[in-house]
């Protein structure tokens, strides 16, 4: 993992503690909701990704049997 995403998770994960701090959690209930915050975060982000893949390759696929034949002539 690069030293970039590390600091910018680490950061993200501070700042869902500190929420939770506010809130009235203690530090290790904070650093267990944070964490799973952004595994939710994760998994979310990773579905978005899958969908527009697979709406990229549908689209794709209409496209060469629509004009396929007609750039072949």
């Amino acid at each position: 993992m690069s030293q970039f995403l590390r600091e910018a998770l680490l950061e993200l994960l501070f700042w869902h503690m500190a929420a939770h701090i506010d809130r009235g959690c203690d530090y290790d209930k904070a650093l267990m909701l944070g964490v799973a915050e952004i595994r939710q975060q994760i998994r979310e982000s990773r579905g978005d990704l899958a969908e527009m893949l697979l709406n990229r390759a549908m689209n794709d696929m209409r496209y060469v049997r629509e004009y396929g034949t007609q750039l072949l002539h």
